[in-house]
């Protein structure tokens, strides 16, 4: 948790020392819900509907909570039944962190991360060999006793990416990827970046901060021990 607030501070102060270099009066950002207009000195949002969606994401993941919060197992036979690419791997966290991604929801891949992952699923799935340099949005755990709120947090990703959220868009996703490894800050990451670059980047971190907080107040609401609280802070804080 600590690394989002850096990443939100580190978002900000770019942001306006980039804006104050070009000396612009004022700039504009448009996405699929959200519009800002900024000058150097402030931001200021015009009109959105991220908040609308955000709240039906919200509230596809509490009906399926009601029903599949005691049986994760099940959740993951309805997520196939739906229609949801599900992979169980050995060691996927480790196998991930190779290609520079997370257990959990994966949106689009290209190129060679893409081709990468096709095999490894292949591989690990003792399937014929897909040879494709793209992928679909996919889930992918690890092959242990998977947690609700694990699932959660994922299904979290793959319903805002599904209403077209922003920050879930294949550039914006790469560019936000760079901005950090394991628990680190890249120093140069928005380097090149435009201003509308690294406003996409503060939509992908909104995104995944509402992920995390949805997981924690999910905790909250069934269960409430502090031991399963921080349990999951800790997960969230090693995948990001």
């Amino acid at each position: 948790m600590q690394l989002f607030k850096k990443l939100k501070e580190y978002y900000k102060n770019f942001l306006l020392k980039k804006l104050s270099k070009k000396q612009q009066t004022a700039a504009f950002y448009k996405n699929s819900t959200t519009k800002h207009s900024m000058n150097s000195g402030a931001t200021m949002k015009l009109s959105t509907e991220t908040e609308k969606k955000v709240n039906e994401v919200t509230e596809i993941l509490d009906n399926l909570m009601k029903e599949f919060i005691s049986t994760p197992k099940e959740l993951i036979k309805y997520m196939k039944k739906k229609g949801m690419e599900v992979h169980i791997i050995k060691k996927a966290d480790k196998l991930l962190t190779k290609i520079g991604e997370q257990e959990g929801f994966l949106t689009p891949l290209k190129g060679t991360k893409a081709f990468t992952l096709n095999l490894m699923i292949s591989i690990n799935e003792k399937t014929r060999p897909k040879i494709s340099f793209k992928t679909k949005e996919m889930f992918i755990f690890n092959d242990k006793e998977i947690e609700i709120y694990t699932l959660a947090r994922a299904l979290y990703k793959y319903y805002g990416f599904k209403k077209n959220l922003p920050g879930y868009d294949y550039k914006t996703q790469e560019i936000y990827k760079k901005i950090y490894k394991r628990n680190k800050i890249s120093k140069t990451p928005l380097n090149g970046c435009s201003i509308n670059d690294i406003y996409a980047c503060k939509e992908a971190l909104s995104r995944d901060m509402e992920s995390i907080n949805y997981s924690l107040q999910l905790s909250e609401r069934y269960d409430g021990s502090k031991q399963a609280l921080e349990k999951i802070k800790n997960e969230n804080s090693a995948n990001i």
